[in-house]
């Protein structure tokens, strides 16, 4: 079993880079998770945090997916994902 925290559906790329901006889904305040069987995970995905011109210096490694609230998808990091997300 895995644990999973949910994000949005993709929407229309960025049209600078090309790849999905997401975002956690939150109900009633709340992230949206589910345990679901292993078998059920096609592939992980490669997260980058978005912000603005400079990232907030309080964000690191072991943080950023808690404090960020939107990513985009990198469909760059390999072969698969970009056949396969775009």
């Amino acid at each position: 079993l895995a644990y999973v925290e949910w994000f949005s559906p993709f929407r229309v790329p960025n049209r600078d880079h090309g790849l999905h901006k997401v975002s956690r889904i939150i109900k009633n305040g709340e992230r949206m998770a589910s345990i679901i069987p292993i078998s059920n995970i096609h592939c992980s995905a490669h997260l980058i945090p978005h912000f603005g011109p400079v990232a907030p210096r309080e964000w690191t490694s072991s943080n950023v997916l808690d404090e960020c609230s939107s990513f985009y998808v990198n469909t760059y990091i390999d072969r698969y994902s970009f056949v396969t997300l775009r």
